[in-house]
C-alpha cells in the first residue's frame, strides 16, 4: 500500500526546514493579533485610552507568523516580512522625527504597510485552504487604514468595520486552530 503525500513529505522533499515548532509560533501569532483587534475594536467603541496598545498587539502578533510562515515561494515570505518591518519602522520614525502635523499619516502608513504584511499572511491561508474570511480580511485591511487615514470619524462607520473586522478575525481563527498540527 502506498503512502498518502502528506504536508511533511512535501516539506522534507522540498528540503526546507520546518519543525513542529514553527508551525506551532506561526499559529500563535494569530490569536495575538486577534487580541489586538480586540483591545482596538473594545478601545475605539468605548474610548479607551491607550488605542495604540491595540495596534502593537496586533502588529507583535503579524511579526510572530511572518517569521514563522511556511510558503514554497520564498518572495512572498520576504514581501510580507519586508512590508511588516517596513511599517514597524516608519512607526517608529514617526514618533521619534516627524513634527505632530505630520505624526498621524505616517503612523496610520506604518498601520498600513503592517496590515499588508497580515493580509499577505490571511491571503496566503484563503488560497491554500479556502478560507472565505481570509478574503474578506484581506479586502477589509486597506479599507480600514484609508477611512482612517483620510480622517472619516463617523463613529458607526468605523465601529462596524471594527467589528465585522474582529467577527471575521474570529472565524478565520477558529478555522485555523482546527486544522491538524505538522506530525514531526
Amino acid at each position: 500500500m502506498e503512502e498518502s503525500y502528506t504536508l511533511e513529505r512535501a516539506i522534507a522533499e522540498a528540503g526546507i526546514h520546518y519543525p513542529r515548532s514553527y508551525d506551532i509560533a506561526y499559529r500563535i501569532g494569530y490569536p495575538i493579533q486577534l487580541l489586538g483587534i480586540l483591545y482596538l475594536t473594545l478601545a475605539f467603541i468605548f474610548a479607551f485610552p491607550y488605542m495604540v496598545a491595540g495596534v502593537f498587539i496586533f502588529e507583535s502578533g503579524v511579526v510572530l507568523s511572518s517569521i514563522f510562515l511556511l510558503v514554497w515561494k520564498r518572495e512572498i515570505k520576504r514581501f510580507i516580512l519586508m512590508a511588516t518591518f517596513a511599517g514597524i519602522l516608519l512607526q517608529a520614525v514617526s514618533y521619534i522625527v516627524v513634527p505632530e502635523p505630520y505624526l498621524r499619516t505616517l503612523f496610520i502608513i506604518g498601520v498600513g504597510l503592517v496590515c499588508v504584511g497580515g493580509a499577505g499572511l490571511v491571503g496566503k491561508e484563503a488560497y491554500c485552504f479556502g478560507f472565505g474570511e481570509g478574503w474578506l480580511i484581506l479586502l477589509l485591511y486597506p479599507v480600514i487604514i484609508f477611512i482612517n487615514l483620510i480622517g472619516v470619524e463617523n463613529r458607526v462607520i468605523l465601529s462596524t468595520l471594527y467589528i465585522s473586522l474582529l467577527l471575521l478575525h474570529v472565524l478565520f481563527l477558529r478555522k485555523k486552530l482546527s486544522q491538524p498540527l505538522l506530525k514531526k
